[in-house]
Order: C-alpha cells, then sequence, then structure tokens
C-alpha cells in the first residue's frame, strides 16, 4: 500500500482539502475527484449512497485519480467497518463518538491484530493496493472520531487519548445544537470559536489532527488558518444545487431584462 496522501500532507504540516459526497453515483463521483482535491468523503450516513454495491463503483471512479477516498460511517458497526476497508476505503470517520470505549471501538474495527481485531479479507484493497496491503494498512487507514454531541465534548481529552487514531473531526451542526448555543453552525459566533479551541487544544496536546465539516470555501479558509488540517469545503448536492439556482437566475433575468427593453412581456 502505498503512502496516504493525506498523513503525507499532515507530515508537511498542509492543510487537505475535503469534499463531502452526498449524490449516489460513480461518473459525479468521478467528476468531483479530477477537480483537483485532496480528499472525498462519501457520507453514507446521512447521503444517499449507503450500500456497498453503489458505493465500491464510486470508490473505483475516484481512484482514478490521486484524490483519497473516505466514508464516513453511519454508525459504529465493525461490520460495516470491515467492509469499507476490503472494499480500498482509506480513510473513515466515526460519527456520534461520546467516550474513549466508543472511539477505541471505532479504531480497533479499523485495525488488524495486535491494535485491534479487523479480520483478514482485503478482497478489493489487496487488489487495489497491492499484496502488501495487509502489512501496511495498520499505518496508512485513517481514522478519525465525530465530535458532535455534549458527551463527546465532556470526555474530549480522554477520546482524544485513543490510541492509534489519527484525528478528530467536528461536526458543528449537531455539536453546536447538542451544546444549546443560540445558532447552528455559526461560524462567527464567539461561543463556537471558543468550542473549536479546545478541540485543536486538545488535538495538539495528544499529537493528532483536527479536522472540520464547513459550509463553503471560504470558511474553510478561515478554520485552516486557525489550525484544522481537514477541511470539508463543499457539498456535491449543494454545488449542484446552487450552481443550478444560479443559472436559472441569470437566464430568467436576462431574458426579463431584454424583454423589458423591448416591450415585450417573456412569459405572455
Amino acid at each position: 500500500m502505498q503512502p496516504n496522501r493525506i498523513k503525507q500532507l499532515w507530515k508537511e504540516n498542509k492543510t487537505a482539502l475535503n469534499a463531502w459526497i452526498t449524490i449516489p453515483s460513480s461518473w459525479t463521483a468521478e467528476v468531483m475527484a479530477h477537480a483537483g482535491l485532496d480528499a472525498m468523503t462519501i457520507d453514507a450516513q446521512h447521503g444517499l449512497a449507503s450500500d456497498y454495491h453503489t458505493i465500491l463503483p464510486m470508490l473505483q471512479a475516484i481512484n482514478t485519480t490521486n484524490t483519497v477516498p473516505f466514508v464516513r460511517i453511519p454508525w459504529n458497526d465493525p461490520a460495516y467497518i470491515m467492509r469499507m476497508l476490503d472494499g480500498g476505503v482509506a480513510g473513515l470517520i466515526c460519527p456520534m463518538l461520546n467516550n474513549r470505549a466508543e472511539s477505541e471501538a471505532f479504531v480497533q474495527a479499523s485495525k488488524y491484530p495486535p491494535h485491534g481485531f479487523r479480520s483478514i479479507g482485503p478482497t478489493r484493497a489487496s487488489v487495489h493496493f497491492g499484496d502488501e496491503y495487509f502489512g501496511t494498512a495498520n499505518t496508512e487507514v485513517i481514522t478519525m472520531a465525530m465530535i458532535e454531541t455534549a458527551d463527546a465534548m465532556k470526555n474530549l481529552d480522554d477520546i482524544a487519548q485513543t490510541a492509534n487514531m489519527d484525528g478528530l473531526y467536528v461536526g458543528p451542526w449537531d455539536l453546536s445544537l447538542a451544546l444549546r448555543h443560540a445558532k447552528i453552525a455559526d461560524f462567527e459566533s464567539v461561543e463556537l470559536l471558543g468550542v473549536f479551541d479546545k478541540i485543536l487544544n486538545a488535538c495538539a496536546k495528544h499529537g493528532i489532527v483536527a479536522g472540520v465539516q464547513c459550509p463553503s470555501p471560504e470558511v474553510a479558509i478561515k478554520m485552516s488558518e486557525m489550525g484544522f488540517k481537514f477541511v470539508t469545503a463543499m457539498n456535491d448536492t449543494t454545488l449542484l444545487k446552487t450552481s443550478a439556482q444560479k443559472s436559472v437566475e441569470k437566464f430568467r433575468n436576462n431574458i426579463i431584462q431584454n424583454s423589458s427593453q423591448n416591450g415585450a412581456n417573456p412569459y405572455a
């Protein structure tokens, strides 16, 4: 297995740019991958691609580029974790982890003995990454625990000490809701920025990476400057929706403007 490009970026103290993938299509995954992203995370929790037969061709499409495929698994389920890794996923993000015991269970399901209890059977992974996969997977596969609950914040320092875990990934929407902030995912809020500081400090203290879900590239830039080294700057569904709306709006406004100048009703 070749060195994980995301880990290489982190070693160079660089930020990895990630996109959130919710559309269950190998074609749109391939298009996104060719945009030059560092990583793409297929959202198997809230996205529309969750079953193995849908995700597999998406992984194959992403692998036509140097973009590193991640999956946000739907739950802390060892069977699902191992299935994704056997399919060739190079990074996993696990949602709704509340304490160290849960984060340890997640990481151990992702690692072969002696660091975990992952069983041997890397069907596609051994084809894609090569026969040496078994000997390098424990080192190269990335595991990130989501911090998005009040209990996770309460147990933050303990979770950050999880053995063989690579980082914490912040879900600002669920987290700000769980902490009863006045506004959900308000990246200008002193309240939420203070939470980010605590998470960044915990990661720095224990030598792991901090990642965060962002609503836009502009916010992702600010979060990178703040110290996050894995930033999600875009969502495929949002990109498609926003681009379509802007194109329609531009056309409608232009037609109306031209018709009004000619004294005609474009919708008559």
